[in-house]
């Protein structure tokens, strides 16, 4: 029997090859080295890709839906300030305002509510881009007895790591008006809630709110009048009890005027009684 010849043996090896070749393709799907060696993780790489098509389409809405918000912001801020104008003539409308917010009424003790009988003025402001954060802006009198600033402004800017830096100006409390806890005898222990959070430059952490920049940002700057309007049925209520109660003394003071006078012609009665039973007799 004939020996095999090389030549033979290298054509079989190729064929042993190419059949590996064939059993690997089927395994992965015929999509070579490198592809995925299941069916789920094919899926897998489908629906990423799928993903970043998506994300790519999320962006793009977010840039319009940014550059239409910056429009509209344009066209509102000639409104905020007809408004701006229009309140600085209510007295202590801001006052009134944030005192009649359910929620932001919590925060503020009797002394912040003290100190907003001179907030004249109170504006939220995106920064130009939006997405990068905005600040609030109160405007004080002149005749604030509490601090010398007539503006304090509390900034927020988001970070990339969506964390949020915080920046404020340092709120210059008048001598006597600091906030105190000492509860030494002689002590006013003021009190304040609303103007510490004013003055807190702490950063926030991503998922967690800031509540009374939230409730001033997305419901009482849009919308101050609605917090305004809810207190005067109650300032009416209390005049109408006023009034009901100087009606009562009114009436009482009538009820007695007349039980007097009405005692009065008893005594006339009786005496003009006893004179008639003397001539009687």
């Amino acid at each position: 029997m004939s020996e095999p010849s090389p030549k033979r043996l290298k054509a079989d090896d190729s064929n042993v090859a190419q059949l590996k070749q064939q059993d690997g393709d089927l395994a992965t799907g015929g999509l070579g080295e490198g592809a995925p060696e299941t069916m789920e993780e094919r899926w897998a790489v489908d629906l990423e890709e799928c993903q970043r098509a998506l994300d790519k389409v999320n962006d793009e809405a977010s840039d319009r839906v940014l550059a239409v918000e910056q429009e509209y912001n344009k066209k509102r801020r000639p409104i905020y300030t007809q408004r701006a104008s229009i309140i600085k003539n209510v007295p202590l409308f801001w006052q009134r305002t944030l005192s009649s917010h359910p929620t932001l009424a919590d925060q503020l003790t009797d002394d912040d509510t003290a100190v907003l009988e001179h907030l004249t003025e109170l504006e939220v402001v995106d920064f130009d881009d939006i997405k990068s954060g905005f600040k609030i802006v109160l405007n004080f009198s002149s005749r604030n007895p509490f601090f010398s600033n007539t503006t304090l402004t509390k900034s927020f800017h988001y970070g990339d790591d969506n964390g949020v830096e915080v920046r404020a100006d340092v709120i210059e409390w008048n001598q006597g008006f600091e906030p105190s806890s000492t509860g030494l005898p002689g002590d006013p222990g003021r009190s304040y809630m609303f103007f510490l959070w004013l003055g807190e430059t702490q950063p926030i952490g991503e998922g967690t709110p800031d509540e009374i920049s939230e409730i001033l940002k997305e419901e009482i700057w849009p919308n101050p009048l609605k917090y305004f309007m809810s207190e005067l049925p109650l300032l009416e209520a209390g005049l109408e009890g006023e009034e009901l109660d100087e009606g009562a003394e009114l009436e009482e003071g009538a009820f007695e005027e007349e039980a007097e006078l009405g005692g009065e012609g008893e005594e006339f009665g009786g005496a003009e009684g006893d004179e008639g039973a003397e001539g009687e007799l």
